[in-house]
């Protein structure tokens, strides 16, 4: 990692994001959110919203899954073991829009485990991430909260139907039949509304690739090289430039951000301890 460990010899850690264990959403979003300036505590960020330039209208994702359901928890299926098809999905989708209508939600197709709900029950709403509950089971009671009862009583009879309609569709049979995971549920995050405009901010920059935990070792080393090579080089670069530059890195119960110290003589840099990646991953 000779990109990384040059970039941290002129860096020390700025900010610690800590995470409770049933905080609804990742270090990560928390992070992102932060980086990009938008309102909201987590669980009550406006993703949908923000990624989709909406203003005004509350939205939320909604994302086809498997989840198993025991007596206190919910377990979620690693999306990508799904693998729904985009005929899958539009299928599942075609079923499902009448009910939603009732209810006052629009639903736009984007990918085949994302829908764009629009409607005002998804105003003001909570909701915990895919991402998080990949992390740890939640109850379902933290899954979505209301802000009002009658609006929570809504929306679990809405997930209810939804539920028994999924069960009854043609689509998971035909997945059942192949030994594959059914479609039991419908995942909801990143509601809320913007009152106003929030651009993404094109200075921040993402690298998912460790998000997933890799396969083996082998890949594991091979994520973090592309990673050195290909994200962290440019920044480099800028900071030999003179740039400040931050890196933000993320794990399962915190978020470390780094920034570049600048007007520093490279002797006395030396003299100091340089931060080092095995010590930053402790703290992760």
């Amino acid at each position: 990692m000779p990109k990384l460990q040059a970039l941290l010899a002129r860096m020390r850690l700025q900010t610690t994001l800590e995470v409770d264990e049933d905080s609804p959403a990742t270090p990560f979003e928390q992070a992102l959110a932060r980086a990009h300036g938008l309102p909201g505590a987590p669980g009550r960020v406006a993703w949908a919203a923000f990624e989709t330039g909406t203003v005004g209208t509350p939205c939320a994702w909604l994302r086809p899954c498997h989840w198993q359901v025991g007596m206190d928890q919910v377990s979620l299926l690693e999306p990508s073991e799904l693998a729904l098809s985009e005929a899958e999905s539009r299928a599942l989708l075609a079923a499902l829009q009448p009910l939603l209508q009732d209810d006052g939600l629009t639903l736009r197709y984007l990918a085949p485990d994302r829908w764009l709900a629009q409607g005002e029950l998804l105003r003001d709403l909570g909701t915990a991430s895919m991402a998080r509950a990949l992390q740890q089971p939640l109850t379902r009671e933290l899954l979505t909260v209301a802000p009002d009862p009658a609006q929570g009583a809504r929306l679990r009879r809405l997930q209810g139907e939804l539920e028994m309609l999924l069960y009854l569709q043609p689509v998971n049979d035909a997945r059942e039949a192949a030994r594959r995971y059914p479609v039991n549920a419908v995942w909801i995050e990143g509601a809320g509304a913007l009152d106003a405009p929030v651009p993404i901010r094109p200075n921040v920059r993402t690298d998912t690739r460790l998000q997933t935990p890799p396969a083996s070792t082998a890949d594991y080393l091979r994520a973090w090289q592309a990673i050195d090579a290909e994200a962290l080089a440019p920044l480099l670069a800028a900071q030999r430039t003179g740039a400040k530059v931050e890196l933000t890195l993320c794990g399962a119960r915190r978020a470390l951000t780094l920034t570049t110290v600048r007007g520093l003589l490279p002797g006395f840099m030396n003299k100091m301890h340089p931060l080092r990646l095995s010590h930053l991953r402790n703290q992760l």
